[in-house]
Parts: structure tokens; C-alpha cells; sequence
């Protein structure tokens, strides 16, 4: 008993801690305000009442460029201000909280394989790893995607241990929340629907109501966007996002950040793109214009992946390594940071042995079910292209494997001693 309350109050002190050293980097190394498309999506909202990413000869085109809850949450951000202060300070204050109280999270994930000794140590690293502290101070829905993705996990963690009922609806909220936060969600709540009832027939019920609670609150978004594109989607930049990562240019972290055509002036030069500018500059401005920009890039995408694929696989396969650990060729300013550079490398290190060593001790339905998710993401997402922001997706993974590596190192190496 006496063990549990040490615990609990060391929790609390990582909370404090997570809290006030968050706030600090975040005061300190935070951006100045809204930039890139959020501005456009957020200008565009507030000014016109529409979720558009286009604004091209006197028409609003609607728009499902990005999930739409990042901008929900900066407009009542916004509202709640009250236009008493700049209210991106109070986003980042929202977003520190959600990320503190993601650290309780990682903690009762770690709790389901771990004692409460080494679910701390899991709840140290979690709560101070730099990625993660760094993300509060940024225009990005990083800090609401760990919380709500981590939400997702400890109830799916519930289910496949069968032992107690969880609310259905608050499960369906918290995926929905998933999906308009990131389009790959869609593919993780598949697999996890899936993967419920293949361990366990009698899942089915529950994933069955699942699905429909989840894609009946959806559903007005899919109509909106069906009734703009005649397509059923939640995002519509699928396209523009595997050219990005598949072109004759294109790096680990892709190549080209904007290719907006009201920015047509700073396009690229070069010969390689002339039958892809032609083919945008020849788009009827109209409420499909989204839609068939987005399948002018997807066919040029697969087009170059035909054309070279021994070219773009050992891309493929650099993106997939740079995630996991680095980019060894990053043109992104700072990334080799000491604060960046050094904790992703040690945990990746870790994780890779702890993977082992999470299968070999014994087979746990839990461990295959978080291995099965994480490389999902991992070979999704390298699809595309890889920045440094992506590995939120998957660092609470790393660390929890990298927890089982240093529990073998404790009990084989120190504990004997």
C-alpha cells in the first residue's frame, strides 16, 4: 500500500513538473501565430462562414484539405478569448493540458505490462521527451492527436482484456475525434475493429455498434464533402500528399511544400513538372476544383512510382528507417538539435530489442495488437513522406518498447548485482 501511494504521489510530481516545463518551452520556442494553411483555413472560415482552402477568382471553394477539428478547436479557441488577448496563447495553454494529462495516459498503458515501478519511468520519458514538449508550442494538432490517440489505446487495451465493459458512446466520441484529427485514423480503427474480433468472436456486437455510432456522427461531413466532390471522404489530400513523397525531386521529407496556385510564381522551374502544371492550369475553378487537383496529382504520383520503382522503393524504404530512428539528409531547420537528435536515436535503439522481447516472452494479445499498429502507421505514413513532426505517431510506441528492454536490462544485469 505504502508502494502505491509513493507512486501516486510521484505521478503527481511528474505532472507538475511536465506542466511548468511545458509551459516554459512553449513561452520560450513557441510559433508567433497561425502560418502555412492554417491561416488560409482560418481566414477563410471566419471570414466567409466556409472550411475552404481555396479562394480563386472570386469563388470560395469548399474544402476538405485537412481533418477539420484542428480548426474547430483554434475557433473556439478563438471564441473563448473573447478577444480580450491573442488567443493563440490560450491554444497553446489547452494544448499543454491535453499533453500533461496525456502523460496519466502513457501511464495506464504502460500499467497493463509493466509494475507501477517501471510505468513511471515509462511516464518520465513520456512527460519529458523534447518531440513531444516541443509540439505544444506549435500551430498543430500534434498534442490533441497523442491525447485522443491515446485515449483510443486504453480503451482497445480494455476490450482485448475482456475483464470490463467500457462506454460505447464515449468510445465512439473518441474516434471520431481520431478521424477529423487524422486521415490514417481511418485505417488504425479499422484494424482494430478487426483485430477485436478475430481474438474474440464475441467482439462483433461491440464492433459492429462501434462502426455505426462512429460513421452515423461522421456522417453529415460525408455528405458535405460528397454533395462538394461526388466522393466520400474525410480528407482530399491524398493525391497531393503521395506526389509529394513520389516525385522526381522528392526526399524523405518530400519535395515541395506549395504548389497553391495563388503562389504559382515560386513553382519549380523545371521540366519534369510542365505536364503536371499543365494539367492544374487547365481545372475548372468550380466546387470540384479540390477534387480533381487531388486525382491530378494521385495519377502523376502513381505514374512516376510505375515508371521507376526500384527508384521509389529504396526511397520507400529510407522513409520507413528515417522514421523509425532519423533522416541522415534532413533539410528541415534545427532537426539535427542535440535535444531532438540524441533522445530519438536512444529510444529507437531501445525499442528495436524491446520489440523482440515483448513477443518472445510470452504471446500476449495486447503486445500484437500495439506491434500490429504501429508498423501500419509506420508503412502508411512512409507512403508519403516523412517530416519530423510524424513521429508523434508513433513515439509512444518506441517508448513503450524501449521499457521492456530496459526491464530486461534491470532484471539481468543490475538486479543480480
Amino acid at each position: 500500500m505504502t508502494r502505491f501511494v509513493v507512486n501516486e504521489n510521484m505521478l503527481r510530481l511528474i505532472l507538475g513538473l511536465s506542466f511548468a516545463v511545458k509551459i516554459a518551452a512553449a513561452f520560450i520556442l513557441h510559433d508567433r501565430g497561425l502560418s502555412n494553411e492554417w491561416i488560409v483555413l482560418f481566414n477563410n472560415f471566419q471570414n466567409f462562414n466556409i472550411y475552404s482552402y481555396y479562394n480563386l477568382e472570386g469563388q470560395t471553394i469548399p474544402s476538405s484539405y485537412m481533418p477539420p477539428f484542428y480548426l474547430m478547436f483554434m475557433y473556439i479557441t478563438k471564441l473563448l478569448s473573447f478577444k480580450l488577448f491573442n488567443f493563440i496563447y490560450l491554444l497553446y495553454f489547452f494544448q499543454i493540458i491535453l499533453s500533461t494529462a496525456s502523460v496519466i495516459l502513457f501511464f495506464k498503458l504502460c500499467n497493463y505490462f509493466f509494475d507501477k515501478k517501471l510505468s513511471i519511468i515509462g511516464a518520465i520519458i513520456f512527460a519529458f521527451f523534447p518531440l513531444l514538449v516541443f509540439s505544444n508550442g506549435l500551430i498543430s494538432s500534434a498534442s490533441l492527436q497523442v491525447f485522443f490517440y491515446l485515449l483510443f489505446f486504453n480503451f482497445l487495451i480494455k476490450v482485448i482484456n475482456d475483464k470490463k465493459k467500457i462506454n460505447i458512446i464515449l468510445f465512439s466520441l473518441v474516434n471520431v475525434c481520431c478521424l477529423f484529427l487524422r486521415g490514417e485514423f481511418l485505417i488504425v480503427l479499422f484494424l482494430s475493429l478487426f483485430y477485436i474480433i478475430l481474438i474474440n468472436k464475441k467482439n462483433f456486437k461491440f464492433a459492429l455498434i462501434t462502426f455505426l455510432i462512429t460513421f452515423t456522427i461522421v456522417s453529415p461531413y460525408l455528405v458535405r464533402n460528397y454533395i462538394n466532390t461526388n466522393s466520400v471522404h474525410i480528407v482530399n489530400v491524398t493525391g497531393y500528399a503521395l506526389w509529394k513523397g513520389n516525385n522526381h525531386f522528392a526526399r524523405v521529407e518530400g519535395f515541395h511544400d506549395s504548389l497553391h496556385p495563388t503562389a504559382r510564381e515560386n513553382w519549380p522551374k523545371v521540366s519534369e513538372f510542365d505536364n503536371l502544371y499543365q494539367q492544374l492550369d487547365n481545372i475548372k475553378i468550380n466546387k470540384r476544383y479540390e477534387q480533381e487537383r487531388d486525382q491530378i496529382f494521385l495519377q502523376e504520383a502513381i505514374n512516376n512510382i510505375l515508371q521507376d520503382k526500384k527508384k521509389y522503393f529504396i526511397l520507400y524504404i529510407k522513409k520507413i528507417i528515417s522514421y523509425f530512428f532519423i533522416d541522415n539528409n534532413s533539410s528541415i531547420s534545427n532537426y539535427y538539435n542535440f535535444f531532438h537528435i540524441i533522445p530519438n536515436i536512444v529510444i529507437a535503439i531501445l525499442a528495436v530489442p524491446g520489440i523482440f522481447l515483448s513477443c518472445t516472452k510470452r504471446r500476449d494479445n495486447k503486445i500484437l495488437y500495439l506491434l500490429m499498429i504501429m508498423f501500419a502507421l509506420i508503412f502508411l505514413i512512409s507512403m508519403f513522406y516523412i517530416l519530423p513532426r510524424y513521429k508523434i505517431s508513433i513515439i509512444s510506441f518506441q517508448i513503450l518498447f524501449s521499457l521492456f528492454t530496459l526491464d530486461y536490462i534491470f532484471k539481468k544485469f543490475i538486479k543480480k548485482n
